[in-house]
């Protein structure tokens, strides 16, 4: 391991000045599209906020049922260009660039913002922000600050039913078809045989690794109770 992480000092200690000028441009394009797409998030967001909640950020929060039926209605339009997930994030964008410094803001990604909008106290959320954007920090650190942070928990009234879950009912709808023709004598081609075989496995180890997932966020939400 050490010969190969010295392998890999020298070979950047030795690159040209073509190539580190490359990286220092590539680096400065990076950031210029995490920051447009941050600004764009931020506007669709801000026209989200005015156009469905009054301008009001506690209406957006509001867990009353009957609250913004107008932008329940968007998000159920089939030829709606965004799903409603990636609306409820450009959102949470809008909302950050209220509470933090519009430089600090600008500097994190969309991904970023959405965990950190988790966070319920605005003050607590705006330090935390900060400090994201002047060290850098990946959204996987920011998940590790904000937990047990004072996060946001539903209050009375009925949750929106996420993509994940809408997807996996879908899953779980055509397993259930398929399951029942299995049981029977499905209709498969000779020539589908290894094909489906080997997809099979990976629709195995794909659902292990949704299994996982569910067991971390099982364990993460224990931890922020305790």
């Amino acid at each position: 391991m050490a010969q190969h992480e010295n392998k890999v000092v020298r070979r950047h200690s030795k690159a040209s000045p073509q190539v580190e000028e490359a990286i220092a441009w590539l680096q400065t394009k990076k950031d210029s599209m995490e920051a447009e797409l941050t600004l764009r998030a931020r506007e669709i967001g801000e026209y989200l906020i005015r156009n469905f909640f009054d301008d009001d950020l506690n209406e957006v929060t509001s867990q009353n049922p009957n609250k913004n039926v107008s932008f329940r209605e968007l998000c159920e339009r089939v030829d709606l260009p965004f799903p409603e997930s990636a609306l409820r994030r450009f959102i949470h964008v809008a909302i950050n660039f209220r509470l933090m410094p519009p430089e600090k803001a600008r500097a994190l990604p969309p991904s970023h913002h959405s965990v950190l909008y988790h966070v319920a106290d605005p003050d607590e959320r705006c330090r935390i922000g900060i400090e994201a954007a002047d060290n850098e920090l990946s959204v996987r650190k920011l998940r590790q600050m904000v937990k047990g942070k004072g996060r946001r928990r539903p209050g009375a009234g009925r949750k929106r039913t996420s993509d994940f879950y809408k997807n996996w009912k879908q899953l779980v709808g055509a397993l259930d078809q398929l399951t029942a023709e299995c049981d029977g004598e499905p209709e498969i081609e000779e020539t589908r045989y290894h094909e489906l075989r080997r997809e099979s496995r990976e629709v195995r180890d794909q659902l292990n690794r949704i299994i996982d997932k569910l067991i971390d966020l099982k364990e993460e939400e224990a931890e922020a109770e305790s």
